[in-house]
C-alpha cells in the first residue's frame, strides 16, 4: 500500500509521526512481504540486523536488498565506521547513504522531561562501502553453538524458568493430556484481571515441538491481555501472527528450523484486511522486543546452568 501520487508532499508532511517518505518505503517494505508471503524469511532477515528500531530495520533491510548487498547487520554511521573499526568510506560512498530515522528530542521546560518532537535523517553505511580494517570474527565459542538440528532440553527447561519467573509469573505444565488441550498443541491461560497465568503444553509432542509451542504460548502472555487472546476471529489473526513470529524467531536464535508454512496461512488471511500493512508495522516492534526478551532470559539461565 503505497501513498496516492497526485497528492503534492512537502518536507513538514508527516504519517504517524513519520516524514511522509520513510513512510511510504516502510509501507511499501512490509506491501512486498505480503505479497511474496514470506513473512517467515522477513523475520529471519530483520533478525540480524540489531541496534535499530523495527522500522529503521525494515529501511536498512530493504535498502540492503535494492543495491544487492547480502544481508548484514554490518551497518553504523561514518564515524563510527572509523573510530570503532579502523575502516573508511569508499571513494564516491558518503553521498550514497542508507537513511533511517533518528529522534528529534527536547527538554520540556515545565516538567524537564525529554519530549519527542519529529524525526530526522541519519546517514549510516553498510559494510560494503567501507574499506580498511578487517571486521572482528564472532565468537562462536559460546554454549549456543553446538545446537544446531539436535535441540538442547536445556533450552526447554530455561523457557520454562523466563515464563515462572516474569512477572506477572505463568506456570507451565508440559504434560497435558492430549484430550484436554482437543486439536490444539498448546494454550495460555488468562487471570481475570487479563493477565497471563497459566501455559498448557501437550504432554505427546517431542522435544522441539513442545519448545516451538511453549515460545508461541510465551509470545502471547507477553504480548496479549485476556480480551485480545479470547477473541481472535481466526487463526490468521495479527495476535497469532505475533505469537508465531515470535515463536519462530526464538527456534531460529537456537538453530532449530520449523518451517514457513504456518506464515503462508496466517499471512494469506491477513492480506485481504485494509489495514495490514499498519498493523504489521506495529506488530514488528513488539514482536521483536518479545523475540529479544525471552532469549536473553533463556541464554543467561543456560550460561548459570552449564
Amino acid at each position: 500500500m503505497t501513498a496516492t501520487a497526485s497528492k503534492p508532499r512537502f518536507k513538514s508532511e508527516k504519517k504517524h509521526g513519520l516524514p511522509a517518505k520513510a513512510f511510504d518505503a516502510l509501507q511499501e517494505g512490509i506491501q512486498e512481504v505480503l505479497d511474496d508471503k514470506d513473512w517467515a524469511g522477513f523475520l529471519e532477515n530483520i533478525r540480524k540486523i540489531s541496534d535499530y528500531s523495527f522500522n529503521n530495520r525494515i529501511l536498512i533491510m530493504f535498502e540492503q536488498l535494492r543495491r544487492g548487498y547480502p544481508m548484514s547487520h554490518w551497518i553504523a554511521g561514518k564515524c563510527k565506521w572509523r573510530d570503532q573499526f579502523k575502516r573508511n568510506l569508499k571513494t564516491g560512498e558518503f553521498k550514497k547513504p542508507i537513511w533511517i530515522l533518528g529522534p528529534v528530542i527536547i527538554k520540556d521546560e515545565d516538567t524537564n522531561d525529554d519530549v519527542l518532537v519529529g524525526f530526522r535523517g541519519v546517514r549510516v553505511y553498510d559494510v560494503n562501502q567501507t574499506e580498511g580494517e578487517p571486521l572482528p570474527e564472532p565468537d562462536t565459542s559460546d554454549m549456543m553453538s553446538p545446537i544446531q538440528a539436535d535441540i538442547s532440553p536445556k533450552v526447554l527447561d530455561a523457557l520454562v524458568h523466563t515464563a515462572s519467573t516474569r512477572e506477572p509469573k505463568v506456570k507451565v505444565n508440559l504434560e497435558v493430556p492430549k484430550d484436554d488441550l482437543g486439536s490444539a498443541q498448546g494454550c495460555c491461560w488468562f487471570q481475570d484481571q487479563g493477565r497471563a497465568n497459566k501455559i498448557d503444553v501437550r504432554e505427546d509432542l517431542n522435544l522441539a515441538t513442545k519448545i516451538s509451542v511453549l515460545a508461541h504460548e510465551l509470545g502471547h502472555a507477553i504480548l496479549h491481555n485476556r480480551d485480545e487472546y479470547e477473541n481472535f476471529v481466526s487463526p490468521g489473526s495479527i495476535k497469532e501472527l505475533e505469537a508465531e513470529s515470535v515463536a519462530y524467531l526464538v527456534c531460529n536464535h537456537y538453530n532449530m528450523d520449523v518451517g514457513k508454512r504456518s506464515f503462508k496461512y496466517i499471512v494469506h488471511h491477513n492480506h485481504a484486511t485494509d489495514t495490514v500493512v499498519q498493523d504489521l508495522m506495529k506488530s514488528g516492534t513488539r514482536i521483536i522486543k518479545a523475540y529479544e526478551f525471552i532469549t536473553e532470559h533463556v541464554d543467561k539461565f543456560m550460561e548459570v546452568k552449564s
